[in-house]
C-alpha cells in the first residue's frame, strides 16, 4: 500500500464524486492512493471496476464496536460524519502512512499536494478556516453568524501526521463522535465539524494551512480572486491545489451552491470554467444514477430499501 493515503468517506450514492476526485488526484499526484470509507453497502448493486483503480473500504470493515448503534441513532450524512475519524484512525493501523490527508468527495484536485506535505513535516494537524476576513456588510449568505454556527474551520479537509499529536486528535474525535455528531444547532453541534475549534488548544503542532490554492470555496470567495491563466488555475497568484465545490448540483447548474447567495457564477469566467469541470466530470461519471441508489444505513428502512431487498 502506498504511504501517500487520501481518504473520502461517503454513501454509494455520491461515488460519482469520489471517483472524480480520486481521479483528480492522481492526474497531479500520481504517487498518491485514494481510499473511499463507503457508509454503505454494495450488495452487488455497483460493478467492482467502477470505482477502479481507486482503493474501496465498506464501514463493516473497520469492526466498530457501537457502529450499530450509531447506525440507528444518526441520519446518513450525521453517519457519514461520525466515522470519517474512524477511518483515519484504521488506515494508521492498517497501512502504517506518514500522514493521511482528508477530503470531502465534492472536491476535485487541480494540482500537486507537495505543500500539504511539506507542512506535514512541521505539523501534526493542519486544517482550513472558513474566512480570515469579514464578510460584506451587505445582507447576503453566507456572513460571519453563519461560521458561527457552523464552526471555524471546515471539515471537508484535515490532514493528520502519523505521530503522538495526530493520533491523539484522531482518538479524542472518535470518542466524540460515537455519540455526539447529530446536527443539532441549539445544542451547539454541527456534526462533526464544530469539534475542530478546540484542536488549536487541546493538542500541539496544529496549523490553518494559509495556502490560498486550498479549500478554495463559496465561502471564502469573498478573499480569494481566481484567475486562469494559460492552462492552469491561480487563486491569489498562487496555484489552485484544490477546489470545494460545496452545494453544488447537477440540476441548478448555473448556482454556485444552494448554500449561498452572494456571488454569480458567470461573473467571473474562472469560476464558470471551474464549475463547468465539475460538472462535466460528474455527468461522465454517472453521477445522476448513482444519486438514486439508498444508503442500506439510512434510519428509515422502507421505501426502496424493501424493493432493493436490503433490509436490516
Amino acid at each position: 500500500m502506498n504511504e501517500k493515503i487520501v481518504l473520502t468517506v461517503c454513501t454509494a450514492a455520491y461515488l460519482a464524486q469520489a471517483k472524480a476526485l480520486g481521479d483528480s488526484l492522481l492526474k497531479f499526484n500520481p504517487g498518491y492512493t485514494l481510499v473511499i470509507g463507503l457508509v454503505d453497502k454494495l450488495n452487488g448493486r455497483i460493478d467492482r471496476d467502477y470505482w477502479k483503480p481507486h482503493q474501496l473500504i465498506e464501514v463493516e470493515e473497520l469492526n466498530i464496536p457501537q457502529f450499530e448503534k450509531m447506525s440507528k441513532q444518526y441520519t446518513t450524512l450525521e453517519l457519514v460524519c461520525a466515522v470519517k475519524s474512524f477511518y483515519t484512525d484504521h488506515l494508521f493501523k492498517l497501512y502504517n502512512p506518514n500522514q493521511v490527508i482528508f477530503l470531502d468527495c465534492d472536491i476535485l484536485i487541480f494540482d500537486s499536494l507537495a505543500y500539504l506535505e511539506s507542512e506535514l513535516n512541521n505539523f501534526s494537524i493542519l486544517l482550513s478556516a472558513h474566512i480570515t476576513m469579514p464578510f460584506p456588510s451587505d445582507g447576503h449568505k453566507p456572513e460571519e453568524k453563519t461560521i458561527l454556527k457552523t464552526g471555524m474551520f471546515n471539515a471537508g479537509f484535515y490532514a493528520a501526521r502519523n505521530d503522538e499529536n495526530g493520533r491523539s486528535f484522531i482518538n479524542w474525535w472518535k470518542e466524540r463522535m460515537v455519540d455526539q455528531c447529530y446536527e443539532r444547532p441549539k445544542e451547539g453541534l454541527n456534526a462533526d465539524q464544530k469539534w475542530l475549534n478546540f484542536l488549536p488548544f487541546y493538542f500541539k503542532k496544529v496549523k490553518a494551512v494559509e495556502h490560498p490554492g486550498c479549500n478554495f470555496a463559496y465561502w471564502n470567495f469573498h478573499q480569494r480572486k481566481l484567475e486562469k491563466k494559460q492552462d492552469k488555475f491561480f487563486v491569489n497568484n498562487e496555484p489552485l491545489l484544490f477546489f470545494h465545490y460545496s452545494g453544488y448540483s447537477l440540476n441548478y447548474p448555473d448556482l454556485i451552491s444552494r448554500h449561498q447567495d452572494r456571488f454569480d457564477m458567470k461573473a467571473n469566467p474562472a469560476v464558470n470554467e471551474l464549475f463547468n469541470i465539475c460538472r462535466e466530470q460528474l455527468i461522465q461519471n454517472g453521477h445522476e444514477n448513482m444519486q438514486k441508489i439508498a444508503c442500506y444505513y439510512q434510519k428509515s428502512s422502507g421505501g426502496l430499501l424493501k424493493k432493493l431487498g436490503l433490509k436490516k
